[in-house]
């Protein structure tokens, strides 16, 4: 371990905090490093290597909080930190197998963002399996879950699994059609929600549904139909599953028929509809509250 410390005069002030530095942290990043870290840009390598890029440092310090596991670190010695960035920096260097310092061109080759806060890591997959998602369920008591089916946004998909996180839910599923998880926009979008929740991946929904119901646990979809039961008089049941359909296209039909009940959230104003995340944390702050 080394410790940087600044001299002056007599004594010896350190420098905003004495940071512990592991000799990795001295490694620069070479062109063949960084070669290939940019194949984490591309679907199929994520997928083959079960890691993923994450940028920034909240995400980072949401990976840690949750023991997740972090494979490498990349950063930009130059770039401003503060106080509470340079502590997880410091927490980042001890959880990491390895690290690298980059600069800010090399770390703009990595970024899928315009503006790079000089960090990210390569962290190992979060996205489970639906048979994961359900033996982590309680056999007895309340359930709580959050279906997506074919939610193509990584914006909407990454913001429904925060509030699903805010409003402590015991899982998300995301059916096959949806965003995929570990994008950088569905991830940066969940501001770390994605670490703290079992979040299973690429369902299908028809057979999930089955299942859920062999549970006890009823299925509720979004929907604006004329059978629909408006949120202000609807009480929620102790297990319960509720299913945010496509951005266009609503929920599928095969879903819609499976249901156990079918929701809408009451319009006092003139919008047409409202965002799918949006609608989402309506009926969640609802479900909760």
């Amino acid at each position: 371990m080394i410790c940087l410390c600044l001299a002056i005069g007599f004594g010896v002030v350190s420098w905003r905090r004495c940071v512990v530095l592991t000799l990795s942290m001295l490694t620069p990043l070479s062109k063949t490093k960084l070669s290939y870290f940019r194949k984490f840009q591309q679907k199929k390598v994520r997928e083959e290597e079960g890691l993923f890029i994450i940028e920034g440092w909240h995400l980072i310090e949401e990976a840690l909080k949750a023991s997740h596991p972090l494979r490498t670190l990349i950063y930009d010695p130059t770039a401003k930190r503060d106080d509470s960035e340079n502590e997880v920096l410091k927490l980042a260097l001890e959880a990491c197998d390895e690290a690298y310092e980059a600069d800010a061109s090399q770390l703009e080759r990595l970024s899928d963002t315009k503006a790079s806060q000089g960090v990210l890591a390569l962290a190992a997959k979060v996205g489970c399996s639906f048979d994961t998602l359900l033996d982590r369920l309680p056999s007895e008591g309340s359930v709580r879950l959050m279906l997506l089916d074919e939610l193509g946004d990584p914006g909407n998909c990454g913001s429904i699994v925060r509030a699903c996180d805010w409003f402590g839910l015991n899982g998300v599923v995301l059916g096959t059609g949806c965003a995929e998880l570990e994008n950088g926009k569905t991830a940066r979008s969940t501001m770390g929600g994605l670490f703290h929740l079992p979040i299973a991946v690429g369902v299908d929904l028809d057979s999930a549904l089955d299942r859920l119901k062999q549970l006890g646990v009823q299925i509720f979809t979004t929907e604006l139909d004329e059978r629909a039961v408006s949120l202000s008089d609807f009480s929620f049941p102790d297990r319960c599953a509720l299913v945010i359909g496509n951005e266009a296209r609503g929920v599928s039909e095969i879903v819609s028929k499976k249901a156990d009940g079918k929701l809408f959230a009451p319009k006092f104003g003139e919008g047409e509809s409202l965002n799918a995340a949006v609608a989402a944390a309506v009926f969640l702050a609802r479900w909760r509250l």
